[in-house]
């Protein structure tokens, strides 16, 4: 199932009120508050179906399923406290269902990429990047990950829809660029 099959799926679900049944994991955001400083454009289903959108139709369905089940463990870590809706370990609780969820879709031999890419969208909020800044052998090691160009584009999605003072595009754009810059100078280098 390519992308574009993915969201005529899930459009499918909505439409007809399956998705509850198909898919309880995405359907239990509904109703899950966030913190709108971050968070503006309203609870974690209105995010998770704005991400959605922003995955191109030629994305590699890995990337779709990543951003679609991003924040599904949400619904199960979401609590008010010192003053504002926080989900400490959503990745974690949400990576946990993913198996799961693409058993049930018939997408199993999908499950340990899409598995990864969950528990790992949120990786930006503890890089604290700077611009011009130099990365850690730890993080450039964790950017040599082959599904980190997918990650790059599921945090690229999950900041499209995220109507708030959230840094996570601007610093996507600047790894993307810092791995662009990379792969030239390598070609440089080997040429």
């Amino acid at each position: 199932m390519d992308t574009y099959q993915a969201r005529e799926f899930l459009d499918r679900l909505i439409a007809d009120g399956s998705l509850d049944e198909i898919l309880p994991e995405v359907a239990a955001l509904r109703g899950v508050p966030q913190a709108a400083d971050y968070h503006s454009e309203g609870d974690a289903f209105v995010h998770t179906m704005l991400a959605v959108c922003a995955v191109p139709d030629d994305a590699d369905p890995r990337v779709f399923w990543g951003v679609l089940l991003h924040d599904i463990g949400k619904a199960l870590t979401t609590s008010f406290s010192s003053g504002r809706w926080r989900s400490h370990g959503h990745e974690e609780a949400g990576a946990g269902l993913v198996p799961a969820v693409m058993a049930r879709l018939g997408l199993a031999e999908l499950a340990g990429d899409v598995t990864w890419l969950v528990r790992h969208h949120d990786f930006l909020l503890s890089w604290n990047l700077q611009p011009g800044a130099a990365l850690s052998g730890r993080q450039r090691r964790f950017m040599e990950n082959p599904f980190f160009p997918l990650l790059l584009q599921v945090n690229a999605a999950d900041a499209a829809a995220s109507w708030g003072k959230s840094r996570k595009g601007e610093d996507g754009r600047m790894l993307a660029e810092m791995m662009e810059q990379n792969q030239v100078n390598r070609l440089k280098a080997e040429g």
